[in-house]
């Protein structure tokens, strides 16, 4: 059977698939190897009228009657849709913007931090708290989870009354998270505040911290795994001209445990936390002050001259203790411990020590060097040797050749008929339950991201995909891709590959489009107007003449109004 222009093809691989694809000297794809089309997965735009002569001329089931009537309704509505996306865009072409600046919808950015914004309420009105899981100088850190999707969280509450830290730290912090979209960075969802507190809502962890593994004999393909994903966060906030400033086990949460057959271990995700002391740097110009926690610090600190750098010496702190199980810089007082830091010193008469490979041996004392200009940068230690010799892609055995092939066809088949669609979109995949689907879908990013550093550019994306398909599928790539980097930045992040790899259906169930809802919905009348659009615009400073034309587009019978079964309708076809 022929396939439309949008079908995929799934293919399957030859038969040596064991063999493996390496695309560079530190990075395999799985276990595929080039795969030539044998079959078509037709996509879910079938023609209306196909559809309708099968409705009307085929002996059919009422389940299978169903299923071609709802098509049927589907692309009836995307017909319209594209109609009236149609006369938006000839809309647009008219400078309706002041001082001849000319406003279209397709200039507006979409993107995960449009719907962290400070909320003026307890969280309780969409959160329900279970336990107390922390206790420290600032508050309280407790599990809770979403009403309206069953989601854990975790939701740091900071007392307003303490002077432990200040209005300015806690907005710094939430700024910088804000700016964050990095799968092995903690995401933060929301921000409340009201007269006692601060709330900070983000991503709940259930693995707890790395540091309850340090005293345990991992193997050194195990570590590989770990400290390649801290090594890919601080690669990203480097790149964005961030510090974290206090990296330590203690700040690295355990997200998800994988067990991995091929090589009968157990393999950690984790996520870099807490970022209350991370600032913006610039460049030559280095931090006077000194924070940090004593075990961690890195020695040109104590000259208040710390940077990116001092990050590095941090990461091959915990690289030492995750292979020797104690710290590398000992002593019987802080005093003791920093100056042996400053030295330079570190212990090499223990066991695990002399039996660690000499490749991770060699990466240690290139991060724990006391001259930061001659330490390696993140970038540098993630091409270092020992992530060839170590199986540190294991994290990625386990997804199946039919998995990838099932992204990459979501993917290049990926568009939105309107702007507030692909704002929705963006707001679920933010707030999205932790899913099988999702954390496949970020494994298959971190598999194509090849060096690590979290930003698919457009020609690393193209060519991991010609290795699954043939050029003629790429036909519409810059166009989605264009889509997707909204921003123009050259590169996409890791929520905006999961907002066109995943199954739609997966992404617009009835819980979460119930959520996104009530986003905008916030006074609880079964609708939302123009006005809570414009509150929403006004909060994430998006022009007020293009706030209207978004609620153009979605307000279809013209009541001013959209109830939830419009908005449904807007999102599911």
């Amino acid at each position: 059977m022929g396939s439309c222009s949008n079908c995929i093809p799934v293919s399957e691989p030859e038969e040596s698939i064991n063999s493996t694809l390496k695309i560079t000297s530190n990075t395999i794809i799985g276990q595929y190897t080039q795969v030539s089309p044998i079959s078509n997965f037709c996509c879910y735009k079938a023609n209306t009228y196909t559809n309708q002569y099968i409705l009307d001329n085929i002996r059919l089931s009422e389940k299978q009657k169903k299923i071609f009537e709802r098509k049927i309704s589907r692309n009836k509505l995307r017909k319209t849709h594209s109609i009236k996306k149609s006369l938006y865009n000839t809309k647009n072409l008219l400078n309706i913007g002041t001082n001849n600046d000319t406003l279209t919808l397709t200039s507006l950015s979409v993107t995960s931090k449009l719907f962290i914004n400070e909320i003026d309420y307890s969280p309780e009105k969409k959160y329900k708290v279970i336990s107390n899981i922390g206790q420290g100088s600032y508050g309280n850190v407790y599990l809770a989870y979403n009403i309206y999707t069953n989601e854990k969280v975790a939701i740091k509450k900071i007392y307003k009354t303490l002077d432990v830290i200040t209005e300015e730290e806690i907005i710094n912090e939430i700024e910088i998270l804000k700016k964050l979209n990095h799968p092995d960075i903690v995401k933060i969802l929301e921000f409340y505040k009201t007269d006692q507190a601060y709330y900070i809502v983000s991503e709940y962890c259930s693995g707890g911290e790395l540091f309850t593994k340090a005293e345990t004999h991992l193997s050194e393909n195990q570590i590989a795994v770990i400290f390649k994903q801290i090594l890919s966060g601080l690669s990203y906030l480097h790149s964005n001209n961030i510090v974290h400033r206090d990296l330590k086990l203690e700040n690295i949460l355990i997200s998800d445990v994988e067990y991995v057959l091929i090589t009968g271990e157990e393999y950690l995700d984790i996520k870099i936390i807490d970022f209350g002391n991370a600032k913006y740097y610039k460049k030559n110009i280095k931090d006077s002050s000194i924070v940090g926690s004593t075990l961690y610090i890195a020695p040109e600190t104590f000259m208040k001259k710390s940077g990116k750098e001092s990050d590095l010496w941090s990461a091959g702190v915990i690289l030492y203790m995750l292979i020797v199980g104690c710290p590398p810089f000992g002593g019987e007082s802080d005093k003791q411990i920093l100056s042996n830091v400053q030295k330079g010193v570190y212990g090499k008469n223990y066991s695990r020590w002399e039996n660690a490979s000499n490749e991770v041996k060699d990466l240690i004392e290139k991060l724990l060097i006391s001259d930061p200009r001659k330490r390696l940068s993140a970038k540098e230690a993630l091409e270092h040797k020992w992530f060839t010799k170590c199986q540190s892609n294991a994290l990625y055995y386990n997804i199946s050749k039919h998995e990838i092939l099932k992204c990459i066809q979501n993917l290049l088949s990926y568009e939105v008929n309107n702007k507030f669609e692909e704002l929705i979109l963006a707001y679920i995949i933010h707030n999205m339950p932790k899913i099988n689907q999702t954390k496949i879908a970020i494994q298959i990013f971190k598999l194509v991201n090849i060096n690590g550093d979290g930003k698919l550019q457009k020609n690393e994306l193209k060519k991991v995909l010609l290795y699954f398909v043939s050029e003629e599928y790429l036909i519409n790539f810059d166009k989605i891709f264009s889509l997707l980097d909204s921003e123009n930045r050259g590169y996409i992040e890791y929520s905006e590959f999961l907002r066109a790899s995943l199954d739609r259906k997966n992404i617009v169930t009835e819980e979460n489009l119930k959520s996104a809802f009530n986003y905008f919905d916030k006074e609880n009348k079964g609708y939302f107007d123009e006005e809570q659009m414009k509150n929403f615009c006004e909060e994430n400073k998006i022009n007020e003449q293009l706030c209207h034309l978004i609620f153009e587009e979605i307000d279809l019978n013209k009541t001013g109004k959209v109830d939830f079964e419009v908005f449904k309708n807007i999102m599911i076809y």
